[in-house]
């Protein structure tokens, strides 16, 4: 049932990716810095951190945590599709944008999770 839990919720979590990326090239059209991925990381980490880790700390079901926590926030965050993204940004001679996107998404989601992290006991 464990598994069941993390693969619906896996599943989800990467439909979500995807529409995400898909509607973030319907607002930004002429963009080519990964606007989705970004979204889908910071998303994922705010509603891993702002909302499910303190409903977590008054309600210990496990299903739901696998279902929520490592499925459908796993499955929407994108660390490989990010790393990917980054290479391709360099080796496009778009160097600039390259380190905007490693500097928004690690540098930025860590001040987000650390400022989280001091409203939620973790």
């Amino acid at each position: 049932m464990k598994f069941l839990m993390v693969f619906i919720g896996g599943g989800l979590g990467a439909v979500l990716r995807y529409l995400t990326g898909l509607l973030s090239q319907k607002v930004w059209p002429s963009s080519i810095f990964p606007i989705g991925t970004l979204i889908s990381n910071v998303v994922s980490t705010l509603l891993l951190l702002g909302f499910m880790a303190f409903w977590f700390q008054k309600s210990q079901n496990i299903y739901w945590q696998l279902l929520l926590v490592t499925g459908l926030c796993g499955g929407f965050s994108t660390f490989s599709t990010f790393s990917f993204e980054t290479v391709w940004l360099i080796k496009s001679g778009h160097q600039g944008l390259a380190l905007a996107n490693v500097l928004i998404s690690v540098v930025g989601i860590v001040v987000v999770l650390w400022f989280l992290s001091r409203k939620v006991a973790l």
